[in-house]
C-alpha cells in the first residue's frame, strides 16, 4: 500500500503489528471517558484546536477519541498522516505543511479540503512488544513552532494511552481467569 507521496505506509512488520493490535480489543470500539478526556486534555495542553487519539488498521485509520468527545470516524489509510507517523521511530511534526519539498503532500485531500491542515504533530503509541499501533497527535489550520517541551507533552500523552490500553488487556485477562476459576 502506498501513500498519496507514492511512499510505502506499511511496516514490515505490519502482520504482527495488526496482530498486537487485535490483542488490545481497542480498534472500533464505543465511546470511553479516558480516551476523551486525553484527547482534550492534548488539545488544551498543547492549545491545538484539535487533537485525536488515532489507531491505524490494514485499511484505515481510524479515531478512538477526538478533543470535542467525539471519535469512530475513520479516513483511508493511503489519505493519512497518521500512516506515515507510525513508520518514524517515535515523532512526526510538520510545522508548515505548504512550505514541505513535497507538492504530493499538498494535494492530500485532508490538507487541500476545506479541512486546510496545515500543521501536524504525532507521537507514536508504541505497544510494550514495541509495535506502533497508532498515534496521538495535533492538527491545527495554521503554521506552528514546535518545541521540544511540546514534544515531550505529546510522547507523555501517547504513553497515557498506551497505560489506558494495557490496562484493557489486564482487565480481559483477569476475567478470562477468573470465569476459567469459577467454571
Amino acid at each position: 500500500m502506498k501513500n498519496i507521496l507514492g511512499s510505502a505506509i506499511v511496516p514490515s512488520d505490519e502482520e504482527a503489528r495488526l496482530e498486537n493490535l487485535k490483542k488490545y480489543k481497542i480498534l472500533y470500539t464505543k465511546r470511553e471517558p479516558i480516551f476523551d478526556q486525553l484527547a482534550a486534555f492534548t488539545a488544551t495542553t498543547m492549545n491545538t484546536p484539535v487533537a485525536m487519539i488515532n489507531f491505524v488498521d490494514k485499511d484505515k485509520v481510524w479515531t478512538k477519541a477526538d478533543q470535542s468527545g467525539e471519535g469512530g470516524n475513520a479516513v483511508d489509510r493511503d489519505s493519512s498522516l497518521c500512516s506515515m507517523a507510525i513508520l518514524n521511530d517515535c515523532f512526526t511534526v510538520y510545522e508548515d505543511i505548504m512550505d514541505r519539498d513535497r507538492p504530493c503532500l499538498i494535494s492530500n485531500p485532508l490538507i487541500a479540503a476545506e479541512i486546510g491542515l496545515r500543521f501536524y504533530a504525532a507521537a507514536a503509541i508504541t505497544t510494550d512488544e514495541g509495535f506502533k499501533v497508532g498515534v496521538v497527535c495535533v492538527v491545527d489550520q495554521k503554521p506552528r513552532s514546535f518545541t521540544a517541551d511540546d514534544k515531550k507533552k505529546l510522547e507523555l500523552v501517547a504513553l497515557m494511552v498506551r497505560n489506558e490500553m494495557n490496562k484493557r488487556v489486564g482487565k480481559s485477562s483477569s476475567t478470562e481467569q477468573l470465569k476459567s476459576k469459577t467454571a
